[in-house]
């Protein structure tokens, strides 16, 4: 199952240390202002090598688009889309064809189909996730089009102990993307950031949580009953490799469930849905914004192996843009699937 969506389909392709990675988007409709330039301002934002708290590994990832563009507009046909690998260390795996490193996929992958590509971890490195973020790019511009009021910002709000809460004001990739860690609260960041390069220094890792806050949604994104909003939200965060569970509602959610329902479900003085469904109710959006916690475990090449090799003592900076790509790849099939099923009465 290498392809996510039912009429926006973003099909995945390529090993971490093969010749190049890729991802083929079907079912993005024609006339989509789209260009190279968009898919690789994305996948700058997630490539390896960018600061001292990333992997070493430098790939530069310069995106060429195949098909499916002409003029800078969509066809219609499929977008095929290649990234290069230029950087690979395959000698840094040779003793791993026949041994299993702890907490990776390599046991059961091996155990599953008898025959896996050890180099990186083949399939199942992080390294896949940059087709995601093509895919994501290619959403984003359809989404530009049809629901430009629609905007996407995810941020790091926790990495181990230290966690910013729901910022008041509303956070901009660009207030994100003023640090390396990705936070958008300077003085956390800079906390963070030390926290990261202390961990790196002693062969160790840190985990956390991914937050994403979905603005100007209109009512019914969703299609009941086994794909509601949320389950196929949820199924395309949880793709991602690291992640181990997904939450959205209020940050005091928890205490919130202690409640009876006559004060869970009270009604907002402003009249409009209350923030405890998260900005989904019946399986639909109910134009309310949705704020999504998408939570990380530590990566799992740990002491030697982490000091000798190149990986990231936390990947939560450079999984922000992934986690965008899958919530901009969701909204534009549930936007198209919405489309192709008016109901009118």
């Amino acid at each position: 199952m290498n392809t996510l969506g039912e009429l926006f389909r973003v099909t995945t392709f390529g090993e971490s240390h093969g010749p190049a990675m890729g991802a083929v988007i079907d079912g993005c409709p024609a006339g989509v202002p789209l260009t190279t330039a968009q898919v690789q301002r994305a996948l700058d934002r997630r490539r390896p090598g960018q600061s001292a708290v990333t992997t070493a590994r430098a790939e530069p990832d310069t995106v060429e688009l195949l098909s499916g563009v002409y003029e800078e507009k969509t066809l219609g046909t499929p977008i095929a889309a290649v990234v290069r690998n230029v950087d690979q260390r395959s000698q840094d795996y040779a003793k791993l064809s026949q041994v299993d490193r702890p907490g990776h996929a390599d046991q059961v992958w091996r155990a599953r189909f008898k025959h896996r590509d050890p180099r990186g971890g083949g399939r199942t490195s992080g390294r896949e996730t940059l087709c995601r973020v093509i895919g994501g790019a290619v959403a984003e511009a359809l989404l530009a089009r049809e629901l430009p009021q629609v905007s996407t910002v995810g941020w790091v709000s926790q990495v181990g102990p230290l966690v910013l809460p729901l910022p008041s004001a509303l956070v901009t990739r660009a207030q994100v993307d003023a640090n390396p860690v990705r936070c958008p609260d300077a003085a956390l960041a800079a906390q963070v950031e030390a926290l990261i390069l202390e961990a790196k220094g002693k062969g160790d890792s840190l985990g956390g949580v991914v937050t994403v806050r979905i603005d100007g949604l209109p009512v019914g994104l969703g299609e009941p009953v086994f794909d509601k909003f949320k389950a196929v939200l949820a199924h395309a965060v949880t793709s991602i490799g690291a992640v181990t569970g997904v939450v959205w509602g209020p940050e005091d959610l928890e205490a919130r469930l202690k409640l009876p329902g006559t004060q869970f479900h009270a009604v907002r003085a402003d009249g409009k849905p209350s923030e405890v469904y998260g900005g989904i109710q019946g399986g639909l959006s109910n134009g309310e914004p949705v704020v999504v916690r998408v939570l990380f475990k530590p990566p799992a090449t740990l002491t030697d192996h982490a000091k000798a090799g190149r990986h990231d003592p936390c990947i939560l900076p450079r999984a922000v843009p992934v986690v965008e790509a899958m919530v901009s790849m969701v909204l534009a099939d549930l936007w198209l699937r919405m489309l192709a099923r008016p109901h009118r009465q």
